[in-house]
């Protein structure tokens, strides 16, 4: 008898038997592994097989609503507007897009999403502004006074 488990030596089961492997002894009904790899083999060609089945059936109904779609002309199942419908349905849409109500609540919606600056960086940057216009309109008179001056000495 074997120490661990009390059975004995020449009647262990296959699992601990040397060269036998334990995947093989716990799968029920399979005695070699080559059948048992055959078997695998074979239930993966056949979840292919109905993966390709799968898809194929999924692109095949895709065709045919997009076949149906293109029938009809909207979710209702109407068949293709008039011209003059299609021409008063573009009407009505250009008259909602300038609706002047529309464009102030964008106006609002826009503002609501600025950063306003504090007290302290308002005057900050009304000062900067300020300061660069004076330079500006200072550059802009110098240069005026000295073309003027140029004009007077060429045309006299």
């Amino acid at each position: 008898m074997s120490e661990k488990d009390g059975e004995p030596d020449d009647q262990r089961p296959d699992a601990e038997q040397p060269g036998v492997d334990p995947l093989d002894a716990e799968a029920p009904g399979v005695d070699d592994a080559a059948e048992l790899e055959a078997a695998e083999a074979e239930l993966a060609d056949e979840a292919a097989t109905d993966e390709d089945k799968t898809v194929a059936a999924s692109v095949a109904r895709r065709g045919r609503a997009a076949r149906a779609a293109a029938r009809t002309d909207g979710p209702t199942g109407d068949k293709t507007r008039s011209r003059a419908d299609a021409e008063r349905a573009r009407v009505a849409e250009l008259r909602r897009k300038r609706s002047i109500t529309r464009f102030l609540r964008e106006v609002v919606a826009e503002l609501r999403k600025v950063i306003w600056p504090g007290r302290k960086e308002l005057i900050t940057y009304t000062t900067v502004v300020i300061v660069f216009v004076a330079v500006m309109v200072a550059l802009v008179a110098g240069l005026d006074i000295l073309f003027a001056q140029g004009v007077l000495a060429v045309f006299g």
